[in-house]
């Protein structure tokens, strides 16, 4: 990180703790200001307060968590999850070729959102979902919703906390492109440890422009996108404001913006994900968030055979 802060959720001694990310490390945000909130959304949410006291003791305490010994929680827990499906051209191109982009339904982003229980942190394992074959990744920048009151106003971007790195995570399965009447993003995105996010989240003074940020995703070492925010048909300012024109945004929400091409579904053949990759993201300097997969439980399978409607079952 080149500047500001990074505020990220640790495991220490079996329990979340709130951390500051320091140079070679982090150090548990108790160590540097006693009084401040134990939970990220709350100190999101007070964060007028905290601001001051928690970036001033930044700057002359040290880390006492190495990197490399950090076990990493998701970096809070927000109340939403906001995804933005098909927002970089080159990824409508390589799913729909050039008649998608001429074809957008609506001049608004396309969304869906995810549970909670979808989060998991980087260095963690997400259990291949066993009624799926066809697991793809999405290397996403992630907005964090810090004061909402500044979202419709002339400058939505200050209404951003900070960033973070998520891969949203899907089964091609039940995701037909287009989305016509086919898709379901809770059994396709909504499963268990389908959003890996973090390592943690910078701070939006640290990150400038969030419009000209790399974005890079590896597996097993091997590059699949490489891609540039500068790329997304809508902005981070017109995600921010769209949204908080149709809902209530809060404090720590979350918008995960979109991916751009590289995806497995858009390459020939498909390449979709197999237990045992490594899975790393990386967009500009906000971390590397890396994710393994893993073997899928034994479980009832989803019956994916067609069940056409009889005349006598029709409601009139």
């Amino acid at each position: 990180m080149s500047s500001g802060l990074g505020i990220a959720t640790i495991e220490l001694d079996g329990a979340p703790v709130a951390a500051v990310v320091l140079p070679g490390g982090v150090v548990p945000l108790s160590e540097l200001v006693a009084e401040a909130p134990r939970d990220v959304t709350v100190l999101i949410e007070q964060w007028a307060t905290w601001r001051a006291p928690v970036t001033e003791a930044a700057t002359v305490h040290k880390a006492t968590i190495d990197l490399a010994e950090v076990r990493w929680l998701p970096p809070l827990q927000p109340r939403k999850i906001l995804c933005v499906g098909s927002n970089y051209y080159d990824h409508v191109a390589e799913m729909a070729g050039p008649a998608g982009l001429e074809n957008r339904p609506a001049p608004f982003p396309f969304s869906f959102l995810k549970p909670g229980t979808a989060l998991v942190g980087s260095g963690r394992t997400v259990t291949y979902p066993s009624y799926g074959k066809q697991l793809d990744w999405e290397a996403e920048l992630a907005v964090v919703i810090g004061d909402p009151a500044l979202a419709t106003g002339p400058d939505p971007l200050a209404a951003v906390f900070g960033y973070t790195v998520l891969n949203d995570l899907s089964l091609r399965d039940f995701l037909p492109f287009p989305h016509t009447l086919g898709l379901d993003a809770v059994v396709s995105k909504g499963f268990d440890g389908a959003a890996p996010i973090g390592p943690w989240i910078t701070t939006a003074d640290a990150v400038g422009d969030p419009q000209h940020l790399p974005i890079k995703l590896h597996i097993n070492g091997e590059l699949q996108q490489d891609g540039s925010t500068a790329d997304m048909i809508f902005g981070v300012a017109d995600l921010v404001r769209h949204y908080a024109r149709v809902m209530t945004l809060q404090p720590g929400d979350v918008i995960a913006t979109g991916t751009p091409a590289g995806v497995g579904a858009g390459q020939r053949p498909p390449r979709f994900l197999n237990p045992g990759d490594v899975v790393r993201v990386r967009i500009g300097e906000l971390g590397s968030l890396e994710t393994t997969i893993g073997a899928p439980l034994a479980q009832e399978q989803l019956d994916l055979t067609p069940q056409p409607i009889r005349a006598d079952e029709v409601v009139k």
